[in-house]
């Protein structure tokens, strides 16, 4: 099953209005190896960019990946940990690796990591794949990638590269002699009639992304021109090569980004000799929308944050309360038990699955999570251990005991709050 096309036309740049990306040479589909991503093949592209242009949008998915990081990925097996502090041949941390998948899969709904091993599987090493760079071929069987989708060329094209699906893996003899297999997982969100890729949880609130977009761009261009509105001129000239000169200098040095400040110039022929001198005359549009943009641009920030999922008070984004250390608490604390710890355990599933599948191995891992704010300079062990993702019983005695909540080595002090 085909996934319903993603319209996405038009695709807003920093630099200026938005401009229409066409590619002609992915117009027949049926002709190319992969399924396509959006109308044009290019919706990671487009969503990137939105995320790159709009403040709040982008303040919303940072914020996201903060929290869904946490203190990283921990695990107390000494050998696991050295993986996890070297994921692959460059050094690279686990915990680097999956702060990029939590970033793609906040920006496009997808994210793609690659498996590395040998024909013995005498190790095991991971890449983070950009999920702009990668889509799925036909069969299903495999993702290729190529640096611009753009400039694709079709099957012929020697800057593509395919890589299967796990769990198959293609092997190749590196400069070692070694035969080396490389795999790539997709992770992506459901979506009903999406089969093949998923889309961000804020897709619903796409438009509100992009009034962020377009009344950023607004108010910067009112800025560089001195706030002055637009309006008609009526210029008395000579004759058409002077009426011409004197359009394109308006042109070029009276109005700002996103036509802000465009004036529709109107030339005259000037009086003829001993009639009165014609003059230059301004008619002014008058601009009275300055309240409903306000209030717009409001609107389109409080469905941004609905749309993604997520609540106001951890997005650090200033709201008239000022800063409610309780309301920071409990919003982080139904983010933590709805949102962070569900998504932290569809990947740590997925490396747990990995190792029990390619090295017979079962691991420990755990995402360290703490709250923003301290509510308390001592707390049970069973809240710690609650707030790690661990295991916790708070009916155990020994969990009842009380640590220094920012202590580092466990140390259990037996005195219980109620003493």
């Amino acid at each position: 099953m085909k996934d319903t096309p993603i319209a996405v036309a038009y695709i807003p740049h920093a630099a200026g209005p938005d401009t229409e990306i066409k590619t002609d040479m992915l117009k027949d589909y049926d002709n190319n190896p992969f399924i396509s991503f959006g109308s044009d093949n290019l919706f990671p592209q487009a969503v990137a960019i939105m995320a790159r242009n709009s403040p709040n949008h982008r303040g919303v998915i940072n914020s996201k990946v903060t929290y869904l990081m946490g203190q990283g990925i921990h695990s107390e097996d000494a050998e696991t940990q050295d993986l996890i502090k070297n994921a692959n041949f460059e050094g690279m941390s686990l915990n680097a690796i999956q702060k990029r998948l939590f970033l793609d899969d906040g920006i496009a709904g997808n994210g793609y990591i690659e498996i590395i091993t040998d024909k013995y599987r005498s190790f095991l090493w991971f890449n983070h794949v950009d999920v702009t760079k990668c889509r799925i071929d036909r069969e299903k069987q495999k993702v290729i990638m190529h640096p611009n989708w753009a400039t694709y060329e079709g099957k012929a094209d020697k800057k593509a590269k395919e890589i299967p699906l796990y769990p198959n893996f293609g092997y190749e003899r590196n400069e070692y002699g070694i035969y080396v297999g490389r795999s790539i997982y997709h992770m992506k969100d459901y979506e009903p009639e999406f089969t093949n890729y998923g889309i961000p949880q804020w897709i619903g609130g796409k438009d509100s992304v992009e009034i962020d977009l377009k009344t950023n761009k607004w108010n910067l261009a009112r800025l560089k021109n001195s706030f002055q509105s637009s309006g008609m001129m009526f210029v008395p000239v000579k004759d058409a090569e002077e009426s011409k000169n004197v359009i394109e200098q308006i042109n070029k040095r009276h109005i700002g980004e996103g036509k802000q400040g465009k004036l529709m110039v109107i030339t005259k022929s000037r009086a003829r000799e001993g009639q009165k001198a014609d003059t230059t005359e301004y008619v002014p549009t008058q601009d009275n929308n300055d309240g409903s943009w306000t209030d717009l641009h409001k609107q389109s920030l409080s469905d941004v944050i609905v749309s993604h999922g997520w609540y106001r008070a951890l997005t650090g984004i200033a709201d008239n309360t000022g800063f409610d250390t309780e309301r920071i608490l409990n919003e982080y604390y139904i983010a933590l038990n709805t949102a962070i710890k569900p998504t932290q355990e569809k990947w740590l599933e997925f490396y747990r699955q990995v190792f029990q599948e390619q090295m017979n191995k079962e691991i420990d891992l755990h995402f360290l999570n703490r709250p923003p704010i301290d509510d308390d300079q001592y707390k049970r062990i069973w809240e710690i251990r609650m707030e790690r993702g661990l295991d916790y019983d708070e009916n155990d005695p020994e969990q009842k005991l009380i640590i220094l909540r920012d202590a580092t080595t466990v140390k259990i002090d037996k005195k219980s709050k109620d003493e």
